[in-house]
């Protein structure tokens, strides 16, 4: 039999699908008025939500092949059918909707949530029916399986892609485009809706000013980046560790991750570094005011008693610390901190703000996890912007105004003897210069291997993994694909060489 599930919980060792009722469409609402002489005037049309009754049978002992009565003496006992019925309770029990599969529908699925009280008809004391309504807010079926097209023409400086959607409902599409040269502006057009990314203007007045990406050690490039770093000379906000441990190369999760794979002997606290010079930019200038650096880091205990931390910092032309973030366990337990640190002008440094975050395998409180750790920094002069659990905050540190970034430094480090996490590992590190020629230039948002994903079913953007909704146009409509064959016009800044590979998938939906 296809799948019977609810909540991703397969049902059928509780429940046996006997049949489910559907209607045909979902219940219309219709406000009138009196017409002058004759009928009504229609006001309004509406569409309710969509109930789904499910007819299952719940039984104590196994269902032999053959003709059973019911009424027969049963060879267990009521409460074996009581703790059963327990049991279903739970896994039906909800406040908010969920997946549902049914077995009548396999290549669809449901939103819903239980309605009203679930009653068994009292047939046996073994063996019972009941009949569960569904509430499907949305009121559509969804495909289990998204439609892909990937197919890409160009026409009149425009790129086009031809999708076919099935269903009888609009569908929401997630489009990604992974970038092979540097490009500032996204737009996507269709018969039904228009939607923005970037900067369209800012961008082609003058190619030249533009971002640059002068450090790119990304997934598994990150070996490339172990062996180009200066071993043990980093510029930190403190000088609390002795730089006396060793940095290599460990692949978790099919991918490379640079670890600490041993540190010096002591009571002191200890770490393994890696420092790069940030190189010239295509006018020959090194140094800037106006940076973004991108990293993906994992910080993941084993044991509460694991005690260790992570630091990427900035240090100015002079070697002098100016600012970066460390995520760091000090003490046993789960309590973790992220703090940003920053130059206090006189040789130290201060603490600028702290948020806190638990080291374990949860990703609703640990944002460095193995499916995610992305962080980005970006300043412009004295203002740094820090990624944090979706947010941005800006912070101003007039201690660092005017002075020229010159290097980027990544330490990983244990306590004293301490024993460190066990997964605490950098996936890759990119930095970018805006800005370069030193005048008015705004910066390429899409630098050249930058992946961006548009997604209009949770109304959401990312750029190489990190939310940035914020770059969405005033006025842009999330994009949607109406029922039937239709197109969808891309269009990207003029100065944009090699066009982008664009994938476009969607689940299809069925009132």
């Amino acid at each position: 039999m296809s799948k019977f599930s609810y909540k991703g919980v397969d049902l059928s060792p509780f429940l046996t699908f006997v049949k489910s009722k559907k209607t045909i469409g979902n219940e219309r609402n219709i406000t009138t008025d009196s017409a002058p002489k004759i009928g009504v005037n229609v006001q309004e049309v509406t569409f309710s939500a969509k109930v789904i009754k499910v007819t299952v049978s719940v039984a104590s002992q196994a269902i032999v092949p053959q003709f059973v009565d019911t009424t027969e003496y049963a060879t267990i006992t009521k409460s074996d059918l009581n703790k059963l019925r327990e049991k279903i309770a739970f896994l039906l029990h909800a406040e908010t909707e969920h997946k549902l599969e049914l077995p009548d529908e396999p290549d669809r699925y449901y939103m819903a949530i239980p309605k009203g009280d679930i009653e068994l008809e009292g047939i046996s004391d073994w063996y019972d029916e009941a009949t569960i309504e569904f509430l499907v807010p949305d009121g559509v079926a969804h495909s289990t399986a998204y439609r892909k097209f990937e197919t890409v023409k160009t026409e009149n400086n425009k790129l086009v892609i031809e999708v076919e959607n099935r269903g009888t409902t609009p569908a929401y599409p997630i489009i990604t485009l992974n970038h092979k040269a540097t490009n500032g502006y996204v737009g996507l057009v269709n018969s039904v809706s228009a939607f923005e990314l970037g900067n369209k203007e800012g961008y082609v007045t003058d190619p030249r000013l533009r971002s640059e990406s002068l450090l790119k050690y990304r997934d598994n490039n990150i070996t490339a980046g172990l062996a180009a770093g200066r071993r043990n000379q980093a510029v930190l906000n403190d000088v609390s560790q002795s730089l006396d441990g060793t940095l290599g190369i460990v692949n978790v999760w099919n991918r490379p991750h640079i670890h600490l794979t041993g540190v010096g002997r002591g009571a002191n606290n200890h770490a393994g570094s890696l420092t790069w010079d940030i190189p010239a930019d295509s006018f020959g200038n090194r140094g800037s005011l106006n940076e973004y650096i991108w990293w993906r880091q994992i910080f993941r205990f084993g044991r509460y008693d694991q005690l260790g931390f992570i630091k990427v910092m900035v240090s100015d032309e002079q070697g002098r610390f100016l600012y970066g973030v460390e995520s760091i366990k000090r003490e046993t337990g789960s309590r973790c901190e992220f703090n940003f640190l920053a130059s206090d002008g006189r040789g130290g440094y201060k603490l600028v703000y702290q948020w806190e975050f638990e080291g374990e395998e949860d990703p609703a409180t640990n944002p460095f996890d193995p499916q995610r750790g992305w962080v980005d920094l970006e300043r412009r002069d004295d203002i740094v912007r820090v990624f944090w659990f979706g947010g941005y905050p800006k912070f101003r540190v007039p201690e660092i105004a005017g002075k020229k970034s010159a290097k980027v430094h990544v330490a990983l480090g244990a306590f004293g003897d301490r024993e460190w996490l066990t997964h605490m590992y950098l996936d890759g590190i990119e930095y970018r210069k805006d800005m370069v020629s030193g005048n008015r230039a705004v910066p390429n948002r899409f630098s050249a291997g930058s992946t961006v994903v548009i997604n209009s079913e949770n109304d959401s953007v990312q750029v190489n993994g990190i939310d940035s909704v914020v770059d969405v146009v005033d006025g842009s409509n999330w994009l949607s694909i109406p029922p039937g064959k239709s197109t969808i016009e891309l269009y990207l800044s003029s100065f944009a060489g090699e066009k982008p590979s664009v994938k476009v998938e969607f689940e299809e939906r069925w009132l």
